[in-house]
Formats: structure tokens, sequence, C-alpha cells
């Protein structure tokens, strides 16, 4: 089964699972190598993170269902600390992989004027 792109919205369960999540943090020595490793799984792989110092955290997943993500999250006990939404990305644009093709036809289907017979 082919792999979809996902958006995973985190928010901790209350302020107590926020800090316990985040406690200890400042005495790992885990490399980016080491994070992406221990979030490569069978059916699904997180392959960004972005954290900032609120109440949300956000990555981005590819996996072959939602299912598999929120799998992979409670193997690693996350949803001890997290409620995750999933949501499905249909177009990516990121500067560092661009190919100069127009990107936006995995989205036409939200332009109420395109049809997909016509062009």
């Amino acid at each position: 089964m082919a792999r979809k792109k996902y958006m995973a919205i985190h928010t901790f369960h209350s302020d107590e699972m926020r800090k316990a999540f985040w406690r200890g943090l400042h005495k790992s020595e885990k490399t980016d190598f080491e994070w992406r490793d221990g979030y490569i799984f069978e059916k699904c792989q997180c392959t960004g993170t972005w954290v900032g110092d609120d109440d949300f955290f956000f990555c981005q997943w590819e996996s072959e269902s939602e299912e598999d993500v929120l799998k992979a999250l409670t193997s690693k006990g996350m949803d001890e600390y997290i409620f995750t939404a999933l949501y499905p990305i249909d177009m990516h644009i990121d500067i560092r992989n661009l190919t100069g093709k127009v990107p936006y036809e995995p989205v036409f289907y939200l332009d109420d004027e395109y049809n997909p017979e016509k062009g």
C-alpha cells in the first residue's frame, strides 16, 4: 500500500502532562539521527517535527493509514501525554526540494471551477 503524508497536531492532556513530557530533556544526548531512527515503523515514519513553547506541537508523517500513525504513537507511550489529530496532506511545497513544476495539481479539486474532464 502506498504511503500518504499526514500532518499531526499534538496537544497535551494537561499542564502536568506537558511538564512530565518534557522533564529531563535537557539531559538528553540523543542525536537527530537517533530521533529519526526511533520514529521509523513498519507502516509509517515521522519525517519532521515542529515544537514551540505553547500547548501544541506538530509532526509530519508518511503512513499507509491514520491508524498506523496512532498505533506507532501508542507503541512509544505518547498517548499517555498527548491527544493527536491527523490531517492528510495533499500538497506540500518545501523550498529545499523545489522542482520547477507547477505544484498545485494535487489540490485542483479545491477549485470549484475545475472540471477534471476538461483540465
